[in-house]
């Protein structure tokens, strides 16, 4: 193999020059430092001149943080199974690969199943052309059903979640927050001046990617809403894997899911206090930002949900809007919020809703949490979507959600518009007060 030196020290050539193209595009992503590591291996040059390539190329280039996590732990000696399958000749990404054999194992790939796959092959905002070839083989070898299909054709024909022709396209940065074990997000920055902010929490087995395809609530909300899309930034942060899983915290126990002790069964407290404490950080973030705890709303998908209540109750202020869209409260919640002392409980505006045919989370057990929560003072709108099951995208259920943000985000605006008023009035009479005055003395009445 090719060698130069640079600085004196002697580097790998191709493998500097597969670092610079995968760089191109301003950072390396996960799935391509798990190629250049693959390459190293393939190669067979000097162990101790290739250590030396990829030390160099991060420092001379962007990696993600997944990437960059991945590449230090390989470089300090641990060798995990190859992250790539071989079949007839042809390489193809192991764990996206096992992950779409897994989604096939009830007998077809169903849509909500597709996504996943997509949002796992997007890292840093690109799919590779292992991963588009990886997701094309699984296409060809696996059952999927025929709109999953027309769904993943469709994203790797348009190679990002940017929606079908003729919708809003939907744009958005990858975030990292500085010393926190939870994975890179997306954000959705508005078109003009950031005036509020909306955090949504994903469901288990997703990611902060599910908000954000085709017909899913970003989109509804930036076509249909022009304050929504001119001046409201829109948070996904993503829970941490476990397993294959992308979730925000553990079960424990049996599991009691579709029972009306759902939401008494046990988590693991570690990871649901770090779920909460990362999302209440970025709500903090967002206030210090925007100078207003009113102008902010979390919501929460299915165990998004949960932690959407979770982190109301617990922030140590008021919120714009709580919201949990067919999630739950659980049990763990209750008894942390009851334990608390009346100085740290706050009364927040809250938002439930609810499917009936959902066998997952009840509505029963939806309708229970309302009564709860209004019993400790919150105010609670609570609406029930009949035909709506578990993981349905519901154009009704997202126009109701839509509508209660915009709502709550016009009252805080117009909220602080009468502060400030009132503040200049103050400043107008505080401004005249020394005119009352002479010498240090009250002037004489004329």
């Amino acid at each position: 193999p090719r060698t130069n030196l640079v600085g004196g020290v002697r580097h790998d050539v191709e493998l500097s020059e597969m670092a610079e193209r995968f760089a191109k595009d301003g950072q390396i992503s996960f799935s391509e430092a798990k190629q250049l590591w693959e390459h190293r291996a393939d190669t067979g040059s000097n162990m101790e001149i290739q250590v030396n390539t990829l030390k160099w190329s991060m420092e001379a280039y962007k990696y993600t943080d997944k990437a960059a996590a991945l590449m230090e732990i390989l470089l300090k000696g641990s060798r995990p199974k190859s992250y790539f399958r071989q079949i007839d000749g042809v390489k193809y990404d192991r764990e996206l690969l096992e992950l779409a054999e897994k989604s096939a194992k009830d007998g077809q790939v169903s849509v909500q199943k597709a996504e996943v796959l997509w949002e796992q092959a997007m890292d840093g905002g690109k799919v590779t052309d292992i991963e588009r070839r990886t997701l094309q083989y699984a296409l060809s070898t696996l059952k999927f059903t025929k709109p999953s299909a027309e769904y993943l054709r469709r994203m790797l024909e348009n190679g990002s979640a940017e929606g079908q022709r003729g919708r809003i396209k939907v744009r958005w940065v990858w975030r990292k927050r500085k010393n926190s074990a939870f994975p890179a997000y997306p954000i959705v920055m508005p078109r003009k001046d950031h005036r509020f902010t909306l955090v949504l929490c994903h469901p288990l087995g997703w990611g902060g990617g599910f908000y954000l395809g085709c017909g899913a609530l970003v989109e509804d909300f930036l076509s249909k809403s022009r304050l929504m899309r001119d001046h409201c930034k829109i948070v996904c942060p993503g829970g941490r894997t476990y397993k294959s899983w992308k979730m925000w915290f553990r079960y424990r126990g049996k599991d009691t899911c579709g029972t009306s002790e759902c939401h008494a069964q046990l988590v693991n407290g570690k990871d649901f206090e770090q779920a909460c404490e990362f999302v209440v950080d970025i709500v903090k973030s967002e206030s210090d930002l925007l100078g207003s705890t009113s102008r902010i709303a979390v919501s929460g998908y299915s165990q998004g949900g949960c932690i959407s209540q979770a982190v109301g109750l617990s922030l140590p202020y008021p919120v714009g809007l709580v919201i949990s869209q067919r999630g739950m409260l659980m049990k763990h919640s209750m008894d942390e919020y009851t334990a608390r002392g009346a100085a740290q409980k706050h009364r927040q505006r809250m938002l439930l809703t609810a499917g009936g045919r959902d066998d997952v989370y009840l509505p029963a057990n939806q309708a229970e949490a309302k009564e709860w929560l209004i019993e400790q003072g919150m105010q609670v709108t609570f609406k029930l979507f009949e035909e709506l099951n578990h993981g349905d995208h519901n154009k009704e259920e997202m126009a109701f959600i839509r509508s209660a943000c915009t709502r709550e985000f016009l009252k805080a605006d117009s909220e602080t518009k009468r502060s400030v008023q009132r503040m200049c009035s103050q400043e107008v009479v505080l401004q005249r007060a020394p005119s009352q005055l002479w010498a240090g003395q009250k002037r004489k009445p004329t």
